[in-house]
């Protein structure tokens, strides 16, 4: 009788494990042989600068959110205040960070690598923009490098005005832009965005990238201050544009 129940039990829990084996196997939907393969995929492509190049790209993070790596370990820049660009490889299944130690072995300056991932972005993503309900001129995309269109935003022309354009990127699915002709494109764009920036960033968590506002001109991009006083938003315009507009 005592083997019996023996029997039971051990065949019971065998049958167990085995309906529970699939679960556990697909929770991030590959077996752990898939996983190992893909893993081994992406280190012959970061080993190789070759079969790399075809992959880079660049995201805009947050500075403060940068998650499990450190700063200093990643090939970046700073390009927006508050913010910091990095060199990642825009894989089939993943978007992997670029390590200093990667382009060592790849013998490769980093602002090299930067034009080569700003061609890669232009080549492969055409955006398009839609106008919202507040006038905002918002660019098209479902892919996680919307953002990244700042950093060569004069390629928009339609986003751009005689005096240049007025710009956020709250979150990273977020790119709106007014563009400037007069000071009142400024002076309503400004009263609109600050609000929009700031509600949209608040509501991210995790995919928060700013609330600041940027000037673009002539392919450069410039903060404008913004702060509430005595209960009504205020802002402090870059000299240039300033001048440009009153």
């Amino acid at each position: 009788m005592l083997n019996l129940l023996k029997y039971l039990r051990d065949r019971f829990s065998s049958k167990k494990e085995e309906e529970k084996e699939p679960e556990i196997k697909n929770l991030k939907g590959y077996t752990p042989e898939e996983m190992f393969g893909k893993e081994e995929v992406i280190h012959n492509i970061i080993e190789d600068f070759e079969k790399a190049t075809k992959y880079l790209a660049v995201r805009i993070y947050q500075q403060d959110f940068m998650g499990s790596f450190k700063l200093e370990e990643l090939v970046h820049r700073k390009d927006l205040e508050g913010t910091v660009t990095v060199l990642v490889l825009d894989l089939p299944d993943s978007v992997e960070s670029v390590l200093n130690t990667n382009i060592e072995k790849w013998n490769k300056q980093p602002e090299e690598l930067f034009a080569l991932a700003f061609d890669n972005l232009k080549e492969k993503f055409k955006r398009e923009t839609e106008r919202m309900e507040n006038n905002f001129l918002k660019l098209s995309g479902e892919d996680i490098f919307v953002t990244s269109e700042a950093l060569f935003f004069e390629r928009n022309k339609n986003c751009i005005g005689k005096f240049g354009s007025i710009f956020c990127i709250p979150n990273r699915d977020t790119l709106v832009a007014v563009a400037i002709d007069s000071d009142l494109d400024v002076e309503v764009g400004l009263q609109l965005m600050i609000p929009f920036a700031e509600n949209t960033f608040d509501q991210s968590e995790d995919m928060a990238i700013t609330r600041h506002i940027f000037w673009h001109y002539e392919g450069k991009n410039e903060l404008i201050y913004t702060y509430y006083g005595l209960n009504r938003l205020k802002y402090v315009l870059p000299a240039d544009l300033a001048e440009m507009v009153y």
